[in-house]
């Protein structure tokens, strides 16, 4: 039984209920065994060989980097990681599919290899962070989607059960009502899934501190049946997040600008 998970765009990290592993704020130190034979791969290869060398597909069909981390080696892909100067597009896709494989939502966040993450660094929001029991907190959300005026879409990953997810909020096209709209979904190389009562619940807040009692959260159900069964790239059924979404007075944005928003699911 899978109880999702959390997004957060804050600074805190991202943590599974039933790993402390999760809890991990940044790299662990490496031990001498890991250092000397760091050392000995840098006096063999230069610098630029040996970070190509790293993110090749050349062990078993896979990176170097994939292996430390399906084989929990977290010393050394940190120690490799720092020799890597950057990612080719086959690498990224062999570290998330590493992440998946070990349900390793931790790792995921923070070798951050979420996809639609450039209008966040773009503002300087945190990285979208995720906690097990799928709990949001999305900074600047409506200038987010404000800014968004050619692709009128959030996207948010998270790795849950083996798989790697995603939630987005967006404005169907071609344009209708002009009501933005929820769905989530597995990513690419996931395994298909079968979820029941899988709910977003958006909570309510009080435009000013000390104001009136907000109203009780909306729950919006991601599908219209008790059993949904999604495959990589499949969507649940998009649903109506309602008229709120952009007004400036709205009690299911807090008064600094951020939504908090819960995703409540039992994975079959």
């Amino acid at each position: 039984m899978l109880h999702p998970t959390t997004c957060h765009d804050t600074n805190s990290k991202a943590s599974d209920d039933s790993s402390s592993a999760a809890n991990a704020t940044a790299p662990p130190s490496p031990s001498s065994s890991v250092t000397s034979n760091v050392n000995a791969c840098v006096a063999a290869l230069p610098a630029a060989e040996l970070s190509n060398t790293l993110t090749q597909l050349n062990i078993e069909g896979h990176t170097a980097l994939y292996w430390a981390i399906v084989n929990n080696r977290s010393e050394a892909l940190w120690a490799l990681e720092e020799l890597t100067s950057c990612y080719s597009s086959n690498c990224i896709s062999d570290l998330r599919n590493a992440c998946m494989v070990t349900s390793n939502h931790a790792m995921f966040t923070q070798l951050d290899l979420g996809r639609h993450r450039r209008l966040r660094d773009f503002l300087g929001c945190p990285r979208d962070e995720i906690q097990f029991n799928v709990v949001f907190r999305i900074e600047m959300f409506q200038e987010r989607l404000r800014i968004q005026a050619t692709e009128k879409k959030l996207y948010y990953e998270f790795v849950a059960g083996g798989r790697i997810w995603w939630l987005r909020f967006y404005m169907p096209s071609p344009l209708t009502n002009g009501i933005w709209h929820t769905a989530i979904g597995l990513c690419k190389h996931s395994y298909p899934a079968r979820l029941s009562n899988a709910v977003l619940v958006i909570e309510a807040h009080s435009r000013k501190p000390g104001g009136a009692t907000p109203p009780e959260a909306l729950r919006i159900p991601l599908s219209d049946t008790k059993v949904l069964a999604l495959a990589p790239w499949q969507s649940s059924k998009d649903k109506e997040l309602g008229g709120w979404v952009m007004h400036d007075t709205t009690e299911y944005v807090d008064h600094e600008g951020p939504l908090h928003a819960k995703l409540k699911m039992t994975l079959l």
